[in-house]
């Protein structure tokens, strides 16, 4: 049997309905607070409602080890989807607790349960060092200590770490790590901002830039590697490499508005002036974010494309096919 958690997020939910579409039973772990309808509606959207009963909703929580034993209980594969993302550093004991204690405890009762296949999802936040020879961050790209990194960074990182001890104990790994990831569900997650109007940060760019990556993408390279049997092996998942300005200006075009740039000066200071928002508890931007705001980090994908004869889908058309889900997901509240 087939376990996944975070089956209520993003990547987790596209997840579900792929797994369920090939007939495989799935134990999938939420909170007690989490709204499964958000999945079953998912699943009518992909015409797979048909599909949704073959899903077993499990309440629990990882950092109650006293119950992981229960969990996993009869389960050779887990998916482990489930983090908490957050680049607001108020948010560091939360981001620590779910992506690193929270797979720590995973991995240690999947050791204890003779698990024998275990797949995470990561980030490229979790990789720094630039290849010379491209000029790019790969799969060979290694954790630089010298660098300030985001709390999110350190926890992908750490979760990485402990993944791949349960490689050393037998089980059989695989790391994906996503670019920035371009999607909907239900219109309400903090990913979807993106296609929000009258929002301040869908009008101004930085100048830095990242790896993007559509969620679709995510799920079908995801599920590729788990079939061709890639154990023991990590991957970077971008389709393309885009400024900022470049994504929020796909977006703004569907508006009717351009996309300003702000100078890195600016956005000092606008650090500066965060510090004291701090002061009283506010959110603030740190030497991290800062930094990844003003720099354009390019990712190499050519692993997994020619591994894979893979095709990724352009970030335009990634935009497209969201932006009008977005509309007709808001447009029927």
């Amino acid at each position: 049997m087939i376990f996944v958690t975070g089956g209520t997020g993003l990547v987790g939910c596209h997840l579900l309905v792929e797994l369920a579409k090939k007939q495989q039973p799935i134990r999938a772990l939420k909170r007690k607070t989490s709204n499964t309808k958000i999945v079953e509606d998912f699943f009518t959207a992909q015409n797979a409602s048909h599909n949704y009963s073959l899903i077993n909703w499990i309440d629990g929580d990882l950092l109650d080890v006293t119950e992981l034993s229960e969990l996993l209980n009869g389960i050779q594969t887990i998916y482990h989807t489930a983090a908490f993302v957050s680049f607001d550093e108020r948010d560091e004991e939360e981001i620590f607790n779910t992506n690193i204690q929270g797979t720590e405890a995973l991995v240690n009762e999947a050791i204890n349960s003779g698990v024998k296949e275990f797949f995470f999802i990561s980030s490229i936040a979790s990789m720094d060092d630039i290849n010379p020879a491209t000029k790019m961050i790969d799969e060979r790209s290694g954790w630089n200590n010298s660098l300030t990194h985001s709390s999110y960074a350190i926890s992908k990182f750490r979760a990485e770490m402990e993944v791949w001890r349960a490689s050393q104990e037998g089980i059989k790994v695989i790391i994906i790590n996503p670019g920035i990831i371009i999607g909907t569900l239900d219109g309400k997650r903090e990913s979807e901002k993106l296609f929000t109007q009258n929002s301040f940060i869908n009008k101004y760019a930085p100048s830095g830039g990242t790896g993007f990556i559509d969620v679709r993408d995510v799920i079908k390279i995801l599920i590729k590697l788990t079939e061709e049997k890639t154990y023991n092996q990590k991957f970077v998942l971008i389709s393309e490499n885009k400024t900022y300005k470049d994504v929020l200006n796909l977006v703004a075009q569907k508006r009717n508005y351009s996309v300003k740039s702000i100078s890195n000066s600016t956005l000092k200071t606008i650090k500066i002036l965060s510090n004291f928002n701090r002061v009283f508890g506010g959110q603030y931007m740190t030497k991290a974010n800062y930094y990844s705001l003003t720099t354009f980090v390019k990712y190499d994908n050519s692993k997994v494309k020619n591994l894979l004869n893979y095709t990724f889908i352009p970030i335009n058309e990634a935009i497209d096919y969201h932006f009008e889900r977005f509309q007709k997901l808001n447009s029927t509240k």
